[in-house]
């Protein structure tokens, strides 16, 4: 499943839904505080594909300009319509985004075992 991560943060956001929403505002799927930002600038259509092998991501990712005030960019070009590809930065405001075709794998942290009480 593909993946989005803000640049400089911690936090992965999976491309699990149809369509996923991004603005400043909360209702969209995520949300980016930035004052450069329109409340609703882009959106990403997850569109199906059944021509590829079927161990592959089989979707295509396709981010749409909602008329923002200070566009999307994909790899610094703006765009209004733009198929994604792996490892495609996207900027909306002064937000950048990277856009992972693969799945995300939280590190495993180390976990100490509980302590029992007498």
């Amino acid at each position: 499943m593909a993946t989005l991560q803000i640049i400089g943060e911690d936090a992965h956001y999976p491309l699990e839904l149809s369509q996923i929403g991004i603005g400043r505002v909360y209702d969209n799927e995520i949300a980016i505080d930035d004052e450069a930002v329109s409340a609703y600038h882009a959106l990403i259509t997850v569109v199906p594909c059944s021509t590829r092998k079927e161990k592959e991501n089989n979707n295509e990712y396709i981010i749409e300009d909602l008329e923002s005030t200070n566009k999307t960019f994909v790899n610094g070009k703006a765009v209004t319509k733009h198929k994604l590809k792996d490892g495609d930065i996207i900027r909306v405001g002064e937000t950048r985004i990277k856009f992972s075709l693969k799945e995300y794998v939280a590190p495993q942290q180390e976990f100490q075992k509980t302590k029992k009480l007498n």
